[in-house]
């Protein structure tokens, strides 16, 4: 049953309205983990944080995708303003992305020829 419930609710990812194509699949990650709930997207952030942290370009996606969450959460609370879910995720993705971001200052990631190599 749970199977079909995420195969039912899947949700459409852009491929960015800039051009860029996604190197990794963290909408599907965080997708499978918005069915499951708070703890599971807490779960896959941290898996994913610690595993691509070091590399820029990575970190640099992670942050795009949760951007997305984000948006997508507050539009599906507009739409539907008495489901206290869309409220909790969007506020979640919100933490994440603020967390993701104050550590990318903190390492003092810019986008530089030496962190956009891995494309070359």
């Amino acid at each position: 049953m749970l199977m079909t419930t995420l195969l039912l609710h899947h949700y459409y990812v852009p491929k960015s309205d800039w051009g860029y194509t996604y190197l990794l699949n963290f909408h599907e990650e965080f997708d499978n983990a918005d069915h499951i709930g708070r703890e599971a997207v807490l779960e896959t952030y941290d898996r994913l944080f610690n595993k691509w942290k070091t590399i820029y370009l990575f970190l640099r996606e992670l942050r795009i995708v949760l951007n997305h969450r984000i948006s997508f959460w507050d539009d599906m609370h507009h739409k539907e303003l008495d489901n206290p879910k869309y409220t909790e995720l969007t506020l979640l993705y919100l933490d994440l992305y603020e967390k993701t971001d104050r550590y990318m200052a903190s390492k003092n990631y810019h986008e530089t020829r030496k962190n956009l190599q891995i494309l070359e």
